[in-house]
């Protein structure tokens, strides 16, 4: 194994000097850089990057920290953001918190020990703000960056990108209404989750000029679950307990899925006695039948301004404005 003792004989210069030259230094004169360039070309030399970490205290890794990446959406969005991070030189790595604010808090307290680059919060619920701001700010002081990619965090001087939840839901009820639909039930975690809180504010803003209100009895708040069972399981009592709609808004596509089940199980046809959107365009609802509407995020969007996020830190260039809105798009299909 070639070692940076080697490539030092073969430039005729000292192992320091190729550190140097292999850190970016400036102090370095062109022509010993050429030298040792060239002989790292000759000789096959890869840097050691651990130890390259090591020195620097901090490593090319980033932290993408969900609440549960069984969900389809976070999966899709660390799938692709680590597509995107091999262009600049970033790693990524996964912490699932389980929706646990206690496994969040260890983890910004120990980022930067962890010698982490950055820390990429995809998560939905709502955060006890005044016991994670001391450490979001002690954490972003000793060089960790910090970006919030599912809820606004800009109040707690952390950039956020994330889906215009609130427009998206306005766009799935103003298509349903458009297809006749008027007993639109929500269906989602509003009491927890300051995503699906978002969501359903949209629900109402989308029903306000045809209807004036919510229809009464017709917002679901589910406390657990997030998933098909918990959708399945929401839309089945309703059912059973006689209560009237005609289409179901859910909070994500996994949700939809479930109370589409739940509805065909009792005997109701999908879209002609309900209806069915949700949040998220996983791949799957295309395929399954009746293919599911959803109302989808620009993943890749999102994913490129997160690499421009670190891009600018990689390279000490101007911050981008503290919050920006990536929009949604409805994608009509056979359960609508």
């Amino acid at each position: 194994m070639v070692s940076v003792v080697d490539v030092a004989r073969r430039a005729g210069v000292s192992v320091a000097t190729v550190s140097r030259v292999l850190s970016g230094a400036d102090i370095v004169a062109a022509d010993t850089k050429l030298r040792v360039m060239r002989s790292v070309r000759e000789l096959g030399y890869q840097p050691n990057v651990i130890a390259q970490s090591l020195r620097r205290g901090q490593s090319r890794t980033v932290a993408l920290v969900t609440g549960d990446i069984e969900q389809g959406i976070y999966a899709a969005l660390a799938k692709e953001v680590q597509r995107r991070f091999s262009e600049i030189d970033l790693d990524l790595m996964l912490v699932d918190t389980a929706h646990d604010e206690k496994r969040l808090a260890q983890l910004l307290a120990r980022a930067a020990s962890l010698g982490l680059r950055g820390l990429l919060l995809a998560l939905p619920h709502f955060m006890r703000t005044g016991r994670l701001r001391p450490l979001l700010r002690k954490a972003t002081e000793q060089g960790v960056s910090i970006i919030s990619v599912s809820q606004k965090l800009d109040n707690l001087g952390l950039r956020s990108i994330v889906p215009d939840d609130k427009a998206g839901a306005v766009l799935a009820v103003r298509h349903l209404l458009e297809r006749g639909h008027e007993r639109i039930a929500f269906l989602g975690r509003t009491s927890i989750s300051a995503v699906a809180r978002l969501r359903f504010e949209g629900y109402r803003i989308g029903l306000m000029p045809r209807l004036g209100r919510i229809p009464s009895g017709l917002a679901w708040d589910i406390a657990r679950g997030y998933r098909f069972k918990a959708g399945y399981e929401a839309v089945s009592q309703r059912l059973k307990s006689g209560v009237r709609f005609d289409a179901v808004l859910a909070s994500s596509d996994e949700l939809a899925l479930g109370g589409m089940a739940a509805a065909l199980d009792q005997g109701r046809r999908v879209p002609e006695d309900i209806a069915f959107v949700g949040f998220g365009g996983l791949q799957w609802g295309r395929y399954i039948r009746p293919a599911l509407t959803s109302v989808e995020v620009d993943v890749a969007a999102l994913a490129s301004f997160v690499v421009e996020f670190f891009r600018e830190r990689t390279d000490d260039g101007e911050d981008m404005s503290l919050s920006t809105l990536v929009p949604y798009r409805l994608i009509p299909r056979g359960s609508s």
